[in-house]
């Protein structure tokens, strides 16, 4: 029984010194308190971040804004400016390509204290290095050659807010294009259009250029009628639909899209190829190059998961799959296109100002480089 007490009061005494060793070590480390060090990236981004660089760079100087970005996939790195006075604007920009970009735009909202909308736009852009690779789900990468695309556009918008997040309106417009330095034979009659069309947006994105939460939902029908010729007439609906889950106080996201593009023509009309609705590139695809694959309907699913690696950048995991047809019931699961990859996001709260993405498909790795958020 003695054998027993004293063994129990050893034990005790190791337990009592363990205790206190494990306090008086809480208490060492309570007094030599580091802060948490950053590397020379996370040093930067954060400084970057909390200095609201970006913000004051694009709040530009006395109306005047410095634009990086912006062009359609294939231009490259694009720079140029806009003034903004008001509801007007007027932009210009260039690309290392040699693309070209000017508009000037007018936007007026709350007309006449009602919810109406109006915006009108006008503009020239010259492209001029267009990929094209053929017609088709099966069109040959090796079939490539390029293009050059002008156009001369005026459209105009105007528009209600049915909701606090949803709006509704109409489009009219007019597009001349001109198809140039082109091996192919099927450019001569270049059609100039008369657009008309109606859309509808509901917006539940809690940042619509950084968006961590919530939905899109666009809806968006236009008729583009041949003035020229009456060859090329044709009809086009496009629906965007976007969700958005985070988890972890929205440091971790999942974004899910569905997009398509479906066209319907009169017998006799055709779609001109630099019209048709195009998969490829940055903004849809990634793994494969620019408008890689083209015809008159199109379908694409895309999803990523994107989590905060520190404050100014987000990484992605994306996958996507694709796929054109010439008719809508051709587009089927036995023919999808995929690709996945890996991506940077370097951001503030409100946008996303660099997207850098890998992607892999059986045609090999492509990286691309954009400014603006893919979705």
């Amino acid at each position: 029984m003695l054998a027993l007490m004293m063994t129990m009061l050893m034990v005790s005494d190791v337990e009592l010194t363990r205790a206190q060793e494990a306090r008086q070590a809480r208490e060492d480390k309570a007094q030599h308190l580091e802060a948490p060090s950053r590397s020379f990236l996370e040093k930067g981004l954060f400084e970057f971040k909390e200095r609201r660089v970006m913000e004051r760079f694009q709040e530009g100087w006395h109306g005047f804004h410095p634009l990086i970005g912006g062009m359609r996939s294939g231009a490259g790195f694009a720079f140029g400016a806009a003034y903004q006075r008001g509801g007007m604007t007027a932009s210009s920009q260039v690309s290392l390509n040699g693309y070209q970009k000017h508009e000037l735009r007018f936007a007026a909202s709350g007309i006449a204290g009602s919810k109406l909308f109006a915006n009108v736009r006008g503009g020239y852009q010259d492209f001029t290095k267009e990929t094209f690779y053929g017609v088709g789900n099966a069109s040959k990468k090796d079939d490539r050659t390029n293009y050059g695309l002008e156009q001369f556009q005026v459209r105009a918008e105007v528009g209600t807010h049915i909701a606090p997040h949803a709006k509704v309106g109409g489009t009219l417009g007019w597009i001349d294009s001109r198809v140039y330095d082109s091996s192919m034979n099927n450019v001569d009659d270049q059609p100039d259009y008369v657009e008309a069309g109606a859309f509808l947006d509901m917006d539940y994105r809690d940042e619509p250029g950084n968006p961590r939460r919530g939905a899109r939902y666009l809806a968006r029908w236009s008729s583009f009628q041949d003035r020229t010729s009456d060859r090329f007439s044709f009809n086009r609906l496009d629906v965007d639909v976007q969700h958005y889950f985070p988890f972890f106080n929205d440091r971790r996201v999942i974004a899910l899209r569905a997009k398509t593009a479906l066209t319907q023509s009169a017998d006799g009309h055709v779609v001109p190829f630099y019209m048709l609705p195009a998969l490829g590139g940055g903004e849809g695809l990634r793994g494969f190059s620019d408008f890689r694959f083209r015809d008159r309907n199109l379908a694409l699913l895309t999803a990523e998961y994107r989590w905060e690696a520190f404050s100014g950048l987000d990484m992605a995991l994306f996958a996507d799959a694709g796929q054109v047809a010439h008719r809508f019931r051709d587009l089927a699961l036995s023919d999808v296109k995929t690709a996945a990859g890996f991506g940077m996001r370097f951001n503030t709260a409100k946008q996303v100002f660099c997207r850098v993405d890998l992607g892999f498909s059986k045609e090999g790795p492509r990286l691309s480089l954009n400014f603006g958020h893919v979705f």
